[in-house]
């Protein structure tokens, strides 16, 4: 895996952990992630299954940055929590399959 689309995983491992710890999303956090998410799809390394998820994430992303209020978007957040742990699930795994 190239440097730099390690790096951006990472990026989006990391945010999604502290989401989940968390369990509330900023809108700031939601622009960074959409943001990583659509330059690592670009990336030609990436598997069909990490796609989907980046295209998941994505949709996410995009729907979340419609909401016009922190509690919209945390309400939002409780309801798609699953799909946030499963993404997450699949970075984890994706790092473990992929050690440096």
């Amino acid at each position: 895996m190239k440097t730099q689309t390690k790096e951006r995983a990472q990026i989006i491992y990391s945010m999604l952990e502290e989401i989940q710890r968390n369990k509330t999303i900023s809108e700031e956090q939601i622009n960074k992630l959409t943001e990583v998410a659509q330059l690592l799809k670009e990336d030609v390394e990436i598997g069909k299954k990490t796609s989907g998820v980046l295209d998941d994430l994505t949709q996410f992303g995009e729907k979340a940055l419609q909401l016009s209020s922190d509690q919209q978007l945390n309400d939002y957040y409780q309801q798609e929590e699953q799909k946030i742990e499963e993404y997450y699930e699949h970075f984890k795994m994706l790092f473990e399959e992929n050690p440096s």
